[in-house]
């Protein structure tokens, strides 16, 4: 097992979005790259130099659309895997498609096992700023709850204090919340106005009312050269990036030109990858026979 390189992890994250982009193309849902993966798009063709993961966002009925393609199984490739989004093994509130070949490991934070992509579900949100920090205010409660649920390692010189504290912090919302009571709060918030009646469109999971836009800039979509390829991007990507990054065509201080998310990628060797794709189809029997189950249940 290699660990790659910053730039070799990137160009494993572009054939991430690629496979993605060939779902969406092929089954027409509407997507856009997204945050700093954008703003590369645009101010370098390609990644930030220093940036160490890649975004894109769905409006929430292509969000489920996508979801639902790929959990009936037949349409990734080989070595491509989705995370759930409803608490039960993560505790994150959206989908992370993942590569099984590239193993992730971080000192600090549980991110993914893999190399991964982020999907964002774009929901409905409130008509007034007010409205929306309410609601940002009462997403980050729950998204702290949520995160809590999460045992996380620490190679920081407070490690051995927050081992300490967290433990009964851990063992407590464990007991008083749980994972999936908390991602189930999250959803209900974002569900709650609805992707096409609402006044303002936004990513719940930011948790900042600059998130929070009018609804025609996700009404129509363009392509984009990044890193030699093209993937789908909304038309008025000033109007989605401005309010939250300002002038984005300025580079940041020296300082803050840093990876954020402190992780390692390692690449696994020929008989490795061959493991690693055992172990992936009899997750994936096990997922297509419960899904199946699932719908007989739904169904009577």
């Amino acid at each position: 097992m290699r660990k790659l390189s910053l730039r070799e992890m990137q160009l494993k994250l572009v054939g991430l979005m690629e496979e993605f982009d060939r779902i969406c193309r092929e089954h027409n849902l509407r997507y856009t790259i997204a945050y700093g993966t954008l703003i590369g798009a645009v101010r370098h063709k390609g990644f930030i130099p220093w940036d160490d993961d890649a975004d894109v966002c769905m409006p929430r009925p292509d969000y489920e659309r996508f979801i639902e393609i790929v959990r009936a199984g037949g349409v990734l490739s080989d070595r491509y895997e989705l995370t759930e989004d409803r608490g039960s093994k993560t505790y994150y509130n959206f989908v992370k498609l993942l590569d099984t070949n590239y193993p992730l490991k971080t000192p600090n934070h549980i991110e993914a096992p893999y190399l991964y992509l982020d999907i964002f579900p774009i929901d409905g949100m409130p008509g007034t700023d007010e409205e929306a920090a309410a609601l940002c205010k009462r997403q980050r409660r729950w998204i702290t709850l949520a995160g809590m649920c999460q045992w996380y390692t620490m190679d920081r010189w407070w490690g051995v204090f927050a081992y300490i504290i967290g433990w009964w912090l851990y063992l407590g919302v464990n007991i008083f919340v749980g994972r999936k009571r908390a991602v189930r709060k999250l959803n209900e918030m974002a569900l709650s106005y609805p992707y096409e009646n609402s006044p303002r469109r936004g990513i719940h999971r930011m948790m900042k009312k600059e998130w929070v836009f009018e609804c025609d800039v996700f009404d129509s979509y363009k392509t984009i050269e990044f890193e030699g390829k093209t993937f789908s991007v909304v038309e008025n990507i000033d109007g989605f990036l401005r309010p939250s990054y300002g002038d984005y065509m300025q580079l940041p201080p020296p300082e803050q030109r840093r990876s954020r998310h402190y992780m390692s990628i390692y690449e696994l060797n020929e008989r490795e990858q061959e493991k690693n794709q055992r172990k992936l189809q009899k997750r994936r029997a096990k997922a297509k026979k419960y899904a199946e189950k699932q719908a007989k249940k739904h169904s009577k």
